[in-house]
């Protein structure tokens, strides 16, 4: 009888780091190619854990809102803030780490403040807020908070 492979399973951090890579080197070929990389790697990959979806998402939501693909980046914003309590338990390293780069809330505020949804702006903001962003995202929220 002839020997089963076992299926060789890669840790999150691992997965993440592929993630990453293959990310920097699409980018380098602009947004789009960065944005067909992403959807592709969920497309293919049927078993990422959770908290690596955030980190997919909030790339993701940059790539498509550089693109222009408002839909695509509302999407995204809505997938990583879904996903961001995963990423908390169980990559709260990485997460400290990808923290300054977090693009998921400044892309939320944008197209939310364009399509004219300024309490959805402002929940982001005090998103960004809770997560240690900074006290930009205050005065962001004092700004949009005037608008209304």
């Amino acid at each position: 009888m002839a020997e089963r492979r076992r299926q060789v399973t890669k840790r999150p951090n691992e997965i993440l780091d592929n993630v990453f890579t293959g990310h920097s080197e699409a980018v380098l070929n602009g947004s789009e190619t960065a944005k067909r990389y992403l959807l592709n790697y969920l497309e293919k990959n049927n078993s990422i854990p959770n908290a690596v979806k955030f980190f997919i998402y909030d790339l993701l939501a940059e790539d498509a809102y550089q693109a222009k693909d408002i839909g695509l980046c509302r999407q995204a914003v809505e997938q990583a803030e879904e996903y961001l309590p995963h990423a908390r338990a169980e990559s709260n390293r990485q997460l400290d780490e990808y923290l300054p780069k977090i693009r998921f809330v400044e892309r939320g505020i944008s197209i939310m403040v364009d399509a004219g949804e300024y309490q959805a702006a402002i929940a982001f903001c005090d998103k960004a807020i809770e997560i240690g962003l900074g006290k930009a995202y205050a005065a962001k929220k004092a700004t949009i908070e005037r608008m209304l």
